[in-house]
């Protein structure tokens, strides 16, 4: 069963000033509220052995001007631009220049699969869309729902 069903009573269209800020990770949780460090999933890898992830998301910067910053590492990190999709949806599109080390392996992988396509912006960046859904937003608290039955925790940065 997931959150987001339980709880669609969230409506972050007029919710936009809770969103703006720096959002710092700090747990994720079950649907009984404790504490996961891994998620194993239904899925397999490739290999065939199934599929475990670390049960944790990245720093997130929503910035007022309409673009975002996602910190997984202090190496690794997608900036782009966000829009409210629905009342219960962040929409982030990662812009990816096309010169960039991704960039190329999207030029090689649309190569390998001619029917692979990714959206690409006026520079000739590429785009890839992700969605998160909100399933609880105040001042200093957001959380999202993760892989359907967990909940990623954040706390707001207080400047």
């Amino acid at each position: 069963m997931a959150f987001s069903q339980e709880n669609n009573q969230i409506d972050i269209t007029n919710s936009e000033k809770n969103l703006i800020g720096e959002w710092k990770f700090v747990k994720t949780i079950d649907q009984n509220g404790n504490e996961v460090k891994k998620i194993s999933l239904d899925r397999n890898m490739p290999n065939g052995k199934p599929m475990t992830l670390v049960a944790k998301g990245p720093d997130i910067i929503i910035n007022s001007d309409g673009t975002y910053t996602k910190i997984f590492t202090p190496e690794n990190s997608d900036n782009g631009n966000w829009r409210i999709k629905s009342s219960n949806e962040i929409e982030y599109e990662m812009v990816i220049p096309e010169n960039s080390r991704q960039g190329k392996l999207i030029i090689q992988t649309q190569k390998i699969l001619p029917n692979k396509k990714w959206r690409k912006d006026d520079n000739g960046n590429f785009l890839d869309s992700s969605s998160d859904k909100i399933i609880e937003l105040t001042e200093k608290e957001m959380k999202v729902e993760y892989e359907e039955s967990y909940l990623l925790v954040y706390k707001k940065v207080t400047e």
